[in-house]
């Protein structure tokens, strides 16, 4: 099944759209306020920001106070929930007839936004942050539509590879940086029950971690989940060499399962503890969370932590999203928020939000991972330069390969992003893992569930 994404434009409801807004952030409840100055002739910018802990909530009153200082405009925060929160806020502003001017997304969610056509070309702004920091784009990190940037990327996350050092040296003779499919499963085998701990954690359910783990493996096995042909964009995942590499995929779920806590219907939270209570030697997460919860939990697992890159059989490469500035073209001030996202977009205010989760949220440039200033941070001098397990040399290769499913077509696909959101991919997981359905069973459940998505664009 193809889908032509121009044709079908008018006929996506903006509202329904905003609900695949959210991704990355902290979840809570939703609290508005100014970031100085009540009045101003430039107008209000109203910034939605799904980030609502304490740290994003200081960083972002300090520098809208700053901006305020120096431009003739108020900005309005309003910090909501991730997800649902921040989608119903946005469904609820657009259907009022008064969208924010901006709020932060990841193209996998943002995309649907832009095919609708209610947010706003920001072309000039992408290409104005690549000038002021001298560094390209992955490209990945970014969103095209018809020749125009809808995302301006903030940073990015991606899969990593966390394990026991210690534990891995001893029982497999490795400590490595990088590690094919094969090799992995052996570590796996080898290492699995040492310690009382299992060899690793598979997520398998309705979540983004389970669907995330699942993109990350096709990728590294060389596999496409879509494809374009001119307008028409095709999920493939279940067609011919598409389809085996996916069966290859769960084939070898079903291998290091056997080495494995029971992640039935693990997300994130779950996913990081695995690691730092010591059920797992190691684990998959999308960031380096597991190695800062260790650090502020379990000391002792993180002196002893070590990355590697993402397993892989066909291709060195694995699954990425980025967060990214995006700007609603009904909103009132657009030139406002035009001046805001160049003034947040600048070095000092970029490296201070990243530094908020340092090595977590990277910079949407490679070469900039390994930028003095980014590494000026004291959980990375502290807990990283200090590790010989953990090399900023492979942390600048890894967001240079790191692939996303939006960017998985050139130009991008703005279908991808309510098939991410829907689970389908986690559920085939599960349905192979802990369900009663064959692999080919599981892969024809998903593939059926992501085109009843498509079909509704």
């Amino acid at each position: 099944m193809s889908r032509n994404v121009n044709s079908r434009r008018s006929f996506i409801k903006a509202a329904s759209i905003a609900g695949i807004a959210g991704l990355a952030g902290c979840s809570g409840q939703s609290t508005s306020n100014s970031g100085g100055s009540s009045e101003s002739n430039g107008g209000t910018i109203h910034f939605l920001s799904a980030e609502n802990s304490q740290a994003f909530k200081d960083y972002y009153q300090k520098w809208a106070s700053l901006f305020e200082e120096e431009h003739d405009h108020t900005v309005e925060l309003e910090f909501v929930g991730v997800g649902t929160s921040q989608s119903q806020r946005i469904s609820k502003l657009i259907q009022s007839g008064d969208p924010p001017e901006l709020t932060t997304t990841a193209p996998e969610k943002g995309g649907g936004l832009a095919l609708q056509g209610v947010l706003a070309d920001l072309s000039n702004e992408a290409e104005w942050m690549q000038n002021e920091w001298g560094y390209e784009f992955n490209e990945d990190f970014t969103f095209e539509l018809q020749g125009s940037q809808y995302v301006v990327p903030i940073w990015v996350n991606m899969t990593m590879d966390w394990y026991r050092v210690s534990t891995w040296e001893e029982n497999t003779g490795m400590t490595p940086s990088e590690i094919t499919w094969s090799e992995f499963t052996q570590a796996l085998a080898d290492t699995h029950n040492v310690g009382e701990r299992a060899g690793h954690v598979i997520p398998a359910g309705e979540s983004l971690m389970s669907t995330e783990f699942y993109i990350d493996y096709m990728f590294s096995n060389g596999g496409n989940i879509f494809t374009r042909e001119g307008e028409d964009i095709r999920l493939v995942m279940d067609e011919g060499e598409n389809r085996q590499k996916t069966m290859e995929v769960l084939e070898l779920f079903e291998e290091i399962n056997e080495f494995s806590v029971d992640g039935s219907g693990y997300g994130y939270g779950q996913q990081i503890e695995t690691y730092w209570s010591e059920q797992a030697n190691e684990t998959k997460y999308f960031g380096a969370r597991p190695l800062q919860q260790a650090v502020a939990n379990n000391e002792a697992v993180a002196e002893d932590t070590g990355l590697m890159h993402p397993p892989y059989k066909e291709e060195k490469t694995h699954q990425a999203f980025s967060e990214g500035w995006v700007m609603f073209e009904g909103a009132d001030n657009k030139e406002g928020a035009r001046e805001f996202i160049k003034f947040m977009s600048r070095r000092e205010p970029l490296i201070e939000l990243l530094h908020i989760a340092p090595l977590h949220n990277l910079p949407p440039f490679p070469a900039a991972v390994d930028d003095d200033e980014f590494l000026d941070n004291e959980f990375i001098n502290t807990w990283v330069k200090t590790n010989d397990n953990i090399a900023i040399g492979d942390v600048v290769e890894m967001v240079d390969t790191a692939k996303t499913l939006v960017g998985e077509t050139n130009p991008n696909n703005a279908l991808a992003s309510p098939v991410f959101s829907s689970g389908a991919f986690g559920n085939m997981i599960f349905n192979t893992l802990h369900g009663d359905m064959t692999k080919e069973e599981a892969i024809d459940d998903a593939a059926s569930q992501s085109r009843s998505i498509i079909e509704e664009f």
